[in-house]
């Protein structure tokens, strides 16, 4: 692959060689809110994505949809009739040529014809699941190769709608890392409800607040385009890229990484079987 660079550098290279596209002031800071964007796409920042596969991923049709009621309706539907064990952390994976041996952290083994593996690529980073035999070289490569991002909600819950009936509301800066995003679910909800989305660098210094200090942080953004914001009545924060059970957002295409990467995780390994975002273009 020819050599690849981020796109924050290929920004800076297209600007160098044509001062007359440079931004100053409100533009700029624009410019930087739409690169903040990108961030929260791929969460992670514009220096760590890849120019060559930005654009390469494969959309799937249909626009945007916004789970009113939460995902619950939709796991209680797809969990009926199933055996499903919560609090059972996965330690090791067996697999031999006609089953598979799970053992879990208190000792309990299950035995299976095969076995499906779904849990976040950070997770299979931290190697915190023994796999015996080991993965072959070209799966291991995958999930070391692969780059994960971070970008978490900081969900404000207010007394009253105090901001206009838009579907999300922008605060532009100097720098990406100081612009934000708010999604009014107010809109789709009813709730008076704000979510504060950071992404990259941003997403885990706030991760190493606590909670009321996050949100604390998510309102003093607001308040720069709404000054007379009532105060939050209660707040949600997660904590996607510490926490043990994801350790990461989501995968995204990292400067230099070869593209088939995604499907070297996907493809099976006897029977194992892996899926999840990570597998998929």
């Amino acid at each position: 692959m020819k050599e690849d660079i981020s796109i924050a550098k290929a920004i800076a290279i297209v600007l160098e060689r044509n001062p007359h596209l440079r931004q100053e002031g409100i533009a700029h800071d624009v410019l930087q809110w739409y690169l903040c964007r990108m961030e929260g796409w791929f969460a992670t920042d514009a220096d760590a994505i890849s120019l060559q596969c930005w654009d390469q991923e494969v959309l799937l049709p249909g626009g945007h949809g916004l789970m009113v009621r939460g995902y619950r309706p939709v796991i209680n539907t797809l969990a009926k009739g199933l055996d499903i064990r919560l609090g059972h952390r996965v330690v090791e994976i067996v697999r031999h040529w006609n089953r598979v041996e799970v053992t879990v952290s208190n000792g309990k083994t299950f035995v299976a014809d095969a076995a499906v593996i779904t849990v976040p690529l950070g997770v299979l980073k931290s190697n915190t699941i023994k796999f015996e035999p080991r993965l072959p070289e070209w799966k291991e490569e995958a999930i070391r190769e692969l780059s994960v991002g971070v970008e978490n909600k900081i969900v404000l819950h207010f007394s009253e709608v105090f901001w206009p009936n838009v579907e999300f509301l922008g605060v532009v800066s100097s720098t990406t890392y100081g612009c934000s995003y708010f999604l009014n679910l107010h809109k789709a909800t009813g709730h008076a409800v704000l979510v504060y989305m950071p992404a990259g660098r941003l997403a885990c210094d706030i991760e190493k607040m606590s909670d009321e200090a996050a949100a604390q942080f998510a309102f003093s953004q607001l308040k720069k385009i709404l000054p007379n914001a009532a105060e939050p009545l209660n707040y949600l924060v997660s904590h996607w890229g510490s926490d043990e059970n994801t350790l990461g957002s989501y995968t995204f295409d990292g400067v230099g990484k070869p593209r088939d990467l995604y499907e070297k995780l996907r493809i099976p390994v006897d029977n194992l079987f892996f899926a999840g975002e990570a597998t998929s273009v």
